[in-house]
């Protein structure tokens, strides 16, 4: 069912667990199968994602399409992270069995829950900051 290079990478994930300093953090949830996303990342000052993390609770495709999309993520600003597309994900990794392509669509809007959720913060802290 899932190919050598899909199952090579379930088992040594490269992105997987937490993320320590993340400021940003997106989770997802599939209502049938119960797949969670969990995507953490590190964004700098000019707003590059230096790194993402993630956690799931999911099976093969799921951990796999994660890591994935944290490769994507690196090294992009928060507007290029917003345009990643189920699509894209799916391009990116192509031998996912068509009756798990809804991990790309969790992994989609776990990505865009994170960078609302970046947006959250920074607008919380300059309010805190222009109260003081």
């Amino acid at each position: 069912m899932f190919s050598a290079r899909t199952l090579e990478r379930f088992k040594n994930p490269t992105f997987a667990g937490g993320l320590r300093g993340a400021n940003a953090t997106g989770k997802a949830e599939d209502e049938l199968s119960k797949d969670l996303i969990k995507i953490y990342l590190l964004v700098n000052d000019e707003g590059i994602i230096e790194n993402a993390k993630f956690k799931t609770y999911g099976g093969v495709a799921t951990i796999v399409t994660c890591d994935f999309v944290c490769q994507m993520l690196i090294g992009k600003n928060l507007e290029e992270a917003l345009s990643i597309s189920e699509e894209d994900i799916l391009n990116e990794y192509f031998d996912i069995p068509s009756d798990r392509k809804y991990c790309a669509s969790l992994a989609e809007e776990a990505i865009k829950n994170a960078v609302e959720d970046y947006y959250k913060r920074i607008e919380k802290l300059e309010k805190k900051m222009a109260n003081e």
